[in-house]
């Protein structure tokens, strides 16, 4: 028997529910992760439409966001229309706006009467950027069966399970530093960490070599912004101005806007504020600021080294170095040196 799903359902309550059947009228999908959000429509798909049905059985359809931009008319036909050579017919639905507003607003009463109960043989999957929780049509297609799903970014801990499966199926073993700088590389997104771990894995098979370590991520992924960010503190820390800017001419030369470079600065300063009364890198975690591990360790370690007085400078001193080159006063790269400079004679 199809249960009731009268909620958000995460990734894995989706999961659990596939694996007892893909048997539902509706699914709608949304969330941030939209890696997750298309890995779970195509396997709803491949259980739902034969192998080389996909032509007359699945049918897509895309929108800008706005109901006007669907074609109802033919979505009703589509949908009233039975499979020909396999025993469901899909219809995928992107970015439809059915869901966005308060209420059905835009949607003929025929089709919001059809998207409620559709054939039996007819199967919706919906992928929405955004989709309004208290939405009239939701709520009525949750009590005839639909599911809906929400895939947020995965936390740190996740993704570093993921990662690992990922290489345990390559034969691989990758070291939790190696992992974790990788996420951060990859700003948490799954569908970037996954195309650099492709670059891993052939490497990996051409030198025959099986564990990935922190050397092997630096060496074969993107640049990690956050770890040379940290670089730079570490100098600003010691007082070194000429290692300072150097690591700031490493992220220049690299094409990082001065704007960019200065609000990372910012938050790493307003980050180290934060570590230095957590003092443990549990505390950290608590906080908010991370849930990292690895990167509350890192903050903890560095956040002795500064005085708070220092960093409360430099964060005054990244705010007025912002207002200066807004108001075009200074130059950008000239206003982050003079920000790099100062900040080493306060530290």
């Amino acid at each position: 028997m199809m249960p009731i799903a009268d909620k958000w359902m995460s990734y894995r309550e989706t999961g659990r529910d596939l694996e007892r059947s893909v048997d539902r009228p509706a699914y709608i999908l949304t969330g941030e992760e939209l890696f997750l959000v298309r890995l779970v429509r195509d396997r709803i798909v491949a259980a739902l439409v034969s192998p080389g049905a996909e032509a007359m059985d699945l049918v897509r359809m895309t929108g800008d966001g706005k109901p006007s931009s669907i074609d109802t008319v033919r979505l009703l036909a589509e949908m009233a229309t039975p499979p020909f050579l396999s025993a469901h017919k899909v219809i995928l639905i992107d970015q439809s706006g059915f869901f966005s507003t308060t209420a059905s607003s835009g949607i003929p009463q025929e089709l919001d009467q059809a998207l409620v109960r559709p054939a039996d043989n007819c199967h919706l999957i919906f992928t929405e950027e955004s989709v309004n929780s208290s939405h009239t049509l939701l709520r009525r297609m949750r009590k005839q069966g639909a599911l809906s799903a929400r895939f947020d970014r995965q936390t740190p801990a996740d993704l570093q399970t993921w990662i690992s499966a990922l290489c345990s199926r390559e034969k691989l073993r990758i070291t939790r530093e190696a992992a974790d700088s990788l996420t951060r590389r990859c700003d948490y997104s799954m569908a970037a960490i996954l195309s650099e771990l492709t670059t891993v894995f052939l490497y990996f098979r051409y030198t025959n070599q099986a564990d990935i370590t922190l050397a092997q991520i630096d060496y074969l992924c993107r640049d990690d912004l956050t770890g040379k960010i940290f670089d730079l503190t570490d100098a600003i820390a010691a007082g070194r101005i000429d290692e300072a800017l150097e690591r700031l001419d490493v992220l220049l030369v690299r094409r990082e806007a001065p704007l960019f470079i200065q609000t990372m600065l910012a938050r790493q300063s307003r980050d180290l504020l934060i570590a230095s009364e957590c003092v443990t890198s549990d505390r950290i975690i608590e906080s908010g600021i991370t849930q990292s591990q690895f990167f509350a360790r890192k903050l903890a370690r560095q956040a002795k080294r500064f005085s708070t007085e220092g960093l409360e400078a430099m964060m005054e001193d990244c705010f007025q170095a912002d207002i200066a080159v807004k108001t075009g006063r200074i130059d950008s790269e000239q206003a982050l040196a003079i920000l790099v400079i100062r900040a080493c004679g306060t530290a």
